[in-house]
């Protein structure tokens, strides 16, 4: 099986969105000869091992379109959950 990795991608990403266990992250580094912790560029393609960790996040993660993307610099994005009427209401 083959994986285009996206922006803003790790290893852990990739094996939790394919596999539903960040665990599966060591085998897809194996079989691309790389680093579990290598910086993925958008738009490369990884070999994935034909395995199962957990199927049950796997197929939530394909039903609901889940794409982790840990690594994605959001500089601009503020969190918007702890606005100043947060603040104030639980301070």
């Amino acid at each position: 099986m083959r994986y285009t990795v996206k922006d803003g991608q790790t290893m852990a990403d990739v094996a939790i969105e394919c596999f539903g266990a960040w665990e599966a992250m060591t085998e897809i580094a194996r079989l691309n000869n790389a680093s579990m912790t290598a910086e993925l560029k958008a738009g490369i393609v990884l070999s994935l091992p034909d395995a199962v960790w957990n199927r049950t996040m796997e197929g939530w993660c394909r039903d609901n379109e889940v794409s982790p993307a840990t690594a994605r610099n959001e500089g601009g994005v503020r969190m918007k959950v702890f606005t100043e009427e947060f603040t104030e209401e639980f301070s």
